[in-house]
Order: C-alpha cells, then sequence, then structure tokens
C-alpha cells in the first residue's frame, strides 16, 4: 500500500488553504511554484563504437530515451535517518519516466514542484529535502528491481533504493548498455524570504535542477581482428563471419546499484557472483569487417580445472581477401577459416584479464592467419572519461 504522506506538495496546498496552517514555499503562494526539472550527466565514451546504435552514446542519449526516476522526500529528517529507520520510500516521484526531447530538455508527467515549509504554523521548522536515484533505460529487458536483501520486488512501499538483478541478451543485437546513477541525497536550495517579518530559509541548492549522473554498470567487450601481416600480403583484409564467446556467464545481481565502483576492489563486489553461463554468438555480417563490441556481465572468467587457462573460450569463423596481383579489382578469398583461443591463459604465453569490471572497456586485439588467431594486444581502459572536476 502506498503510503501517501500529508507533506506532498500538492496536499499540503490544499489543506492550508482550508485550515490556515503553514504554507507549502511563498514562491508557490504567490502562484509562481518552482517545479523539479532534470538533467542528465552521463560518462562519456572514450572509443569509437562498432555500431553508433549499440549502445547508449554516452551523454549524447537519442531523442526519445527514457530514465527511470525514484524520488524521496523528507520532511523533519533526512535521507540516512529514513533509511535507517526503515521509512525512506519512493513517496515523491515512483518509477517516473523521464523521456528526452528533441530539444535537449528532460520532460516527465505529472510536474512535480520543490515543497517547503515555512511559517509560525508549520509542522517542521527544518527545511524540507528531496533524494533522487535512477537508472536507464527505463523498463530494461533483464532488469528486475528488488527490496535489498530480499527476493521480494521493489515496490512503492520499499525502504531506500532497489537491488538490482540482471540478465544480459543473448541476442546481441538486442542488447541494452545499463545505467545506473549515484544517488543524490537531501538537495535542497538555500535562500532567504520574509515572511510576516520574520526571515526564513526555505529551499534548494541549484536553480532547482537536478542533474542525474549516470554510469556505466555492465562491462564492454571488443575484439578487434587484423590479418596476422607474415604469410599473409600487407593488403589482406580479415572478414568476421561469426564470433562466439562460449561459457560466458549472463546473470547477475547487485545489491546496490548507487554504489561506487571507481576503485577496483569495490567494482570486483559491485555485481556478486556471475552465473548462468552460455555461448554468445555475433551473427554473420552484424559486427563489420573487423571488429565486434559486446556488451557483457562483469565477472570472473574462471579457469578451466586446472588446465592452467580460462573457461571462456572465443571461436572465430572467418574469411581472408586480399586485391589479386594481376588485377587489384578483383579478389582472392580464402574462407571458412575457424580457430580458437582462450581468453587468458598462464604459464610460458600468460596474456589476458582474469575478470571483468563495471565501467571498463576490454579491447582484444587479434591477428590472423590461416586457421590461426593470436592475441597481439589485450587492453583494459575505463569505458568513460572521469566525472568532470567540480
Amino acid at each position: 500500500m502506498f503510503k501517501q504522506k500529508t507533506y506532498l506538495a500538492a496536499l499540503l496546498a490544499a489543506a492550508c488553504l482550508l485550515a490556515g496552517c503553514a504554507k507549502v514555499s511563498i514562491r508557490e503562494a504567490e502562484g509562481d511554484r518552482i517545479p523539479v526539472t532534470f538533467s542528465t550527466y552521463s560518462q562519456r565514451s572514450v572509443g569509437g563504437k562498432a555500431d553508433a546504435g549499440f549502445v547508449a552514446p554516452g551523454a549524447d542519449f537519442a531523442e526519445g530515451a527514457v530514465v527511470g526516476v525514484y524520488g524521496f522526500y523528507h520532511d523533519d529528517s533526512d535521507w540516512a535517518t529514513e533509511t535507517a529507520a526503515g521509512t525512506n520510500i519512493a513517496d515523491f516521484m515512483y518509477h517516473t519516466a523521464l523521456t528526452l526531447q528533441s530539444d535537449g530538455s528532460w520532460t516527465y508527467s505529472p510536474i512535480k514542484y520543490w515543497p517547503n515549509e515555512f511559517g509560525t504554523g508549520a509542522s517542521s521548522t527544518h527545511t524540507d529535502k528531496l533524494s533522487f536515484w535512477a537508472y536507464y533505460p527505463r523498463n530494461a529487458a533483464g532488469l528486475n528491481l528488488y527490496r535489498s536483501g530480499t527476493a521480494t520486488a521493489y515496490d512503492n512501499d520499499s525502504n531506500g533504493i532497489p537491488g538490482a538483478h540482471f540478465v544480459v541478451n543473448g541476442d546481441i543485437a538486442s542488447q541494452v548498455d545499463l545505467m545506473f546513477s549515484e544517488a543524490l541525497t537531501d538537495l535542497y536550495k538555500s535562500e532567504e524570504h520574509e515572511v510576516s517579518g520574520d526571515t526564513h530559509n526555505y529551499g534548494f541548492v541549484t536553480d532547482g535542477q537536478v542533474t542525474l549522473k549516470l554510469r556505466h554498470a555492465l562491462s564492454l567487450v571488443q575484439f578487434k581482428v587484423v590479418s596476422d601481416g607474415g604469410s599473409l600480403p600487407a593488403d589482406a583484409e580479415i572478414v568476421i563471419k561469426n564470433l562466439t564467446l562460449s561459457n560466458v556467464n549472463t546473470t547477475a545481481d547487485c545489491p546496490d546499484p548507487s554504489a561506487s565502483f571507481a576503485d577496483p576492489a569495490d567494482a570486483e563486489l559491485y555485481w556478486g557472483t556471475a552465473t548462468v553461463p552460455v555461448n554468445m554468438t555475433v551473427p554473420t555480417g552484424a559486427s563489420g569487417s573487423n571488429a565486434s563490441m559486446l556488451v557483457l556481465m562483469p565477472q570472473a572468467l574462471a579457469e578451466d580445472g586446472a588446465t592452467g587457462h580460462s573457461l571462456v573460450k572465443l571461436t572465430l569463423d572467418y574469411d581472408i581477401r586480399f586485391p589479386a596481383a594481376h588485377d587489384p579489382s578483383k579478389y582472392i578469398t580464402y574462407s571458412d577459416n575457424s580457430a580458437e583461443k582462450y581468453l587468458w591463459a598462464d604459464g610460458a604465453e600468460a596474456y589476458g584479464v582474469k575478470r571483468w569490471l563495471p565501467g571498463r572497456r576490454y579491447v582484444y586485439n587479434l591477428e590472423a592467419g590461416l586457421e590461426r588467431i593470436e592475441f597481439s594486444e589485450i587492453t583494459e581502459k575505463s569505458w568513460t572519461q572521469e566525472w568532470p572536476e567540480d
């Protein structure tokens, strides 16, 4: 049951008009209520994408993008106090759809206003506060939100931020770039106004606009393939037909999606233990001529028994083509090449990384020849730039 709190802006305004009690804010009383507006900041991509529509384009969300927003109202209290008491529910905004318009603005309905109490009849002498948490895309396929620490679905009577259960889509073309925001807590703006001869501090910390900071919650894994440059002509081109990763875990839980994962130690704990291994294949022609990209669950790449190499294996099916020496307008093609490589190995030829972390981009550069592939370089980078300096 949704707990309607009597200190919500609309209810307070109506009650005060009838009973002559505390007003909601001087601007609302004057018919100039201040709406809660939103902007977004997401960490920007640092590299080119195989397909601009494959993942959310960093800070440049496409028109029509929809973010899910939760808003929490604190009357004579704050985020930490209500969370500890088990009363911090999303009673201000619950799973509200925030939609990007063509002019770059984010809109939602119904409009909410910054509510604050003041005056001799106010039920609180403290400044009212709002807190927010959001995720993208709203209603993402494979995502379930639940009451943190339980298996119970999150609802509008749940305390605090939800936990997240996510299943990566095995259909590469349908994968989503899942983002969670950090929690913005106890927001207000300080302004002083004369009310019946008394100076009262009633309000917000900004111009009324809330900037949601969204972070990539998954791992971006990219494979770039070139010819080995040895046995093949220098102008040889590799055409990927299929790229399959075997034993990739697709399912995991995140107890606190608002938690930081800037530190590698925190990042390892962010999604817990990923499970449910499957094989994932990039369809023929979907990845371009020599590159492919997948958005995958952060996870430890387990060892295959005591073999000294990963359980996850890359299988590449590809063609090799190059211009004919006697007629550059024509091509010679070596078709149906196939080769395998484990994503990491120990021993004399040690290579690879053993864990994919959230918000990181892993680039596997491979050289392919006739029926053979080798990693030339494997890099781990931040998927995104760091936050700008305040």
